[in-house]
């Protein structure tokens, strides 16, 4: 028993660290090559690093939302949101957007060329 978790753990390490480096990778390659990431993505059939990808406006959104509120907890302030947490997460839907809009742009723009 204790050498099948041993074995897992390793297993585990291991496809962390390169789904780790294959999200780091795509994410970078968004920024310079946007189109040849997203279609390299598509032709390899991963659906992991899909997941992963598109979902970073949902990970900017709950940090930043958790973000805020550890900040309020923090703070001690009161249950009700001033005027600086309302911008703070009106900032943080802003950015989510935006990033959400870059990534729909280009995967409409990769869906709508056809394959050989």
């Amino acid at each position: 028993m204790k050498n099948k978790l041993k074995k897992y753990g390793k297993i585990g390490i291991l496809l962390g660290i390169k789904e780790s480096y294959l999200f780091l990778r795509n994410v970078l390659g968004l920024k310079t090559h946007p189109f040849k990431t997203l279609r390299g993505m598509q032709r390899e059939k991963d659906r992991s690093q899909q997941v992963l990808v598109l979902g970073l406006p949902v990970y900017v959104l709950v940090g930043g939302v958790l973000m805020v509120w550890l900040g309020r907890r923090w703070l001690g302030t009161s249950v009700e949101w001033g005027i600086e947490a309302k911008i703070l997460g009106l900032i943080v839907l802003m950015i989510t957007g935006m990033i959400g809009g870059y990534l729909g742009y280009w995967v409409v723009r990769v869906w709508g060329v056809r394959y050989e």
